[in-house]
């Protein structure tokens, strides 16, 4: 049976009783190390519970074509592979592209280093990421309009009510996260006397996370 999930009120409480409720914290600043280490836990890897899809519509301008990548916009995350081993991308490129939809048919535009760009000049199937403009740009404008392409998202910051993205058997983890932070070092005896068991308890809810996302993905 699966764990229920935790609101982040909860796991600051389960957190004010593992360093004997620091007194010295509002609640705004228990809430503001909360986020910092569930934030930490997703940066970790690209978890599956961090995968979303992007959907639209590809604009244009005076240079070309482009797209506006969502808000919540991380990275791109692989999806242009096969779970069949028998079946693979004959392209020797990342497995990772913006599919224009024409016709109903998925046609793959491979993403390219933002480095390597000028090397894609006037060549059709291509596409890369401008950091610093926040942009996704084609190196030709793409056959279609509609588009789709997968990507890893950064997770919303938590409020007292919300619960954390994944599962409730793993929200503890943000509880021994939190008492291994520095101010609460600074602040509390027993955090500090516990060190090295609430890291441990960190660490082994961060392995038991990582199996568990492994077995997500199917090789």
């Amino acid at each position: 049976m699966a764990q229920p999930t935790k609101t982040a009120s909860q796991i600051i409480t389960d957190f004010e009783l593992q360093v004997s409720d620091i007194t010295e914290l509002s609640s705004v600043e228990e809430l503001s190390i909360l986020n910092r280490v569930y934030h930490k836990v997703c940066t970790e890897r690209p978890w599956e519970f961090l995968k979303a899809v992007a959907q639209g519509t590809v604009l244009t301008d005076a240079t070309g074509s482009y797209i506006t990548p969502p808000t919540d916009f991380a990275f791109f995350s692989e999806n242009n592979n096969y779970t069949d081993n028998s079946e693979s991308v004959q392209n020797n490129a990342s497995p990772k592209v913006i599919f224009i939809i024409v016709n109903g048919a998925y046609n793959p535009y491979q993403i390219i280093n933002f480095s390597d760009r000028r090397q894609y000049v006037n060549r059709s199937g291509h596409a890369y990421f401008d950091t610093v403009n926040n942009i996704i740009r084609f190196t030709v404008a793409p056959s279609g309009t509609s588009y789709e392409f997968d990507y890893i998202k950064v997770p919303a910051l938590l409020t007292a009510s919300d619960s954390p993205i994944f599962p409730g058997q793993f929200h503890d983890i943000l509880t021994f996260g939190m008492a291994t932070e520095n101010e609460i070092i600074q602040l509390s005896p027993k955090a500090t006397s516990y060190l090295p068991e609430n890291n441990a308890k960190y660490q082994q809810y961060l392995l038991n996370m990582m199996y568990w996302n492994s077995q997500l993905y199917l090789n």
